[in-house]
Formats: structure tokens, C-alpha cells, sequence
């Protein structure tokens, strides 16, 4: 699996079927996704989930907004379903 944030515009290019998490920034203008696809044009690249999820928590502003950030597990567990709030 691959860990990136994009802009909402390459998002909106990317096969949306290969994705399986997704999170919008609280500005709307990013997402961090998960997805078996390689993009090579990224705001940022995540070595793996463990620094994806604590990059979240240094920045939840950007994110959560509340002080904390988004789990391990939320991005496992947590399915992206095409269509819905993209």
C-alpha cells in the first residue's frame, strides 16, 4: 500500500477503486489517501502507515483539528467508498 497526500485535483484523476482510505484536509484542498496505485504527483509521500498516521497527529490542524489525529488503525479499517463525499 501507498501513502500520499494529493491535491484535490489529482485526486479527482486517480482510480478511485484502488483507493482505500481517504481524509480531506479541513481546507478542502487536500487528500490523504490510501491506495495500492504509485502517483507521481504528490503533495507528499509516506514511507509507510505508521508515518503516515503520525504526521496527522503533528498536523491536525490540517486534518483533525482537535488535537489529535487519525489512528493506524482508522486508516486499515476505515474503507473508502467511490462517489461518496469525494
Amino acid at each position: 500500500m501507498n501513502y500520499y497526500i494529493v491535491t484535490t485535483e489529482i485526486f479527482n484523476t486517480l482510480t478511485k477503486e484502488n483507493i482505500s482510505y481517504m481524509l480531506k484536509s479541513l481546507d478542502n484542498t487536500k487528500r490523504l489517501i490510501a491506495t495500492t496505485d504509485t502517483v507521481s504527483e504528490r503533495v507528499r509521500r509516506f514511507n509507510n502507515i505508521d508515518t503516515c498516521s503520525s504526521y496527522t497527529f503533528t498536523n491536525h490542524s490540517d486534518w483533525v483539528g482537535d488535537g489529535t489525529g487519525v489512528e493506524t488503525w482508522e486508516i486499515e479499517e476505515i474503507v473508502y467508498l467511490p462517489g461518496i463525499d469525494d
